[in-house]
Order: C-alpha cells, then structure tokens, then sequence
C-alpha cells in the first residue's frame, strides 16, 4: 500500500511540475496601457513631457541589438518608433517622429519568449497645438515590425 501511495506520489509531482510553456508569435506584438503627463525642471526651465506606456510580447525573445549594448561600437539601432501627430482644424497631422534604442534580451534559459512593459519619455518642443495623439511600434532583431497601435485623443494639460 505504501509503494502504490508513494507511486502515485511521484506520478502527481510529475505532472503537476510539467508546466506547459506559452507560444506566442514570433513577431512582437503590442499594447498601448497609459499616457501621463509631467513637467520636467531642467537648468531653472519647465519642460512638459509626457510618458507612453505600453505592454509588448515577442514570442522567441529577440528583442534588442547587441550592438546597442557595446560601447566600443559607435552603431545605433533604433526598434522602437514613434509618430507624433497634432490636430489642427480636426485632422490630424504628423508632426514629429521619435525613435528609440531598446536594450538587448538575451534568450531566456526556461522560456524562449520575453514579455513585459515599457515607459517612453517623451519631449513636448514647440508644441503649438494641445491635442495630440502617437502611433508607435516596435522591431525585432529579425526586422520584424509589430503591429502599430495608437494613443487616444491627447488633451495636453495647461502648465502655470
């Protein structure tokens, strides 16, 4: 009797212990979560700035470039873009476009994915318009670009 309760002991482990690994694509998906606004003081100055937030997956980890990482290369590699856009008489148009360095992932040891959330600084210079409104979208190493997703409506806040 206690062979057969320790056999199935081991066979309930086992099993429990087997986690099914995630698959997601290949190609990095995104998704927009929040905008905030803030203001920055810089050498006596207030800067608006405002921070994009969003999730990402990308199903085998290949996010980020080597080459961004090493220092003794001077080769920038920007995957991560983003389109500014203001309104102006009810349309909007593009008005600057933002790129960004995302850091090098290596492959993890357990699961081939990577996921998580990042937090964009972004700038607001000579900002005539108080409505905007950012399409972003991220690239992998194997040049694959994400889907594109957007911000709604932005009303940019009065700073005294």
């Amino acid at each position: 009797m206690k062979k057969l309760i320790f056999k199935i002991s081991i066979i309930l482990v086992l099993f429990i212990g087997c986690e099914k690994a995630d698959e997601y694509s290949e190609i990095p998906y995104i998704e927009f979560k929040n905008f905030t606004f803030d203001v920055e003081k810089d050498d006596g100055f207030d800067n608006q700035i405002g921070y994009l937030t969003f999730d990402f997956i990308d199903g085998n980890g290949d996010i980020g470039f080597t080459e961004n990482s090493d220092t003794s290369v001077h080769i920038e590699i920007h995957d991560i873009f983003v389109y500014g856009y203001t309104k102006i008489n009810g349309n909007f148009i593009p008005a600057d476009t933002t790129n960004f360095i995302l850091p090098y992932f290596s492959e993890g040891v357990y699961r081939k994915h990577i996921k998580g959330e990042m937090k964009l600084k972004l700038y607001f210079i000579n900002r005539v318009n108080d409505t905007l409104r950012y399409d972003f979208q991220i690239m992998d190493r194997m040049n694959n670009s994400s889907n594109l997703e957007s911000t709604p409506e932005l009303i940019v806040p009065e700073w005294n």
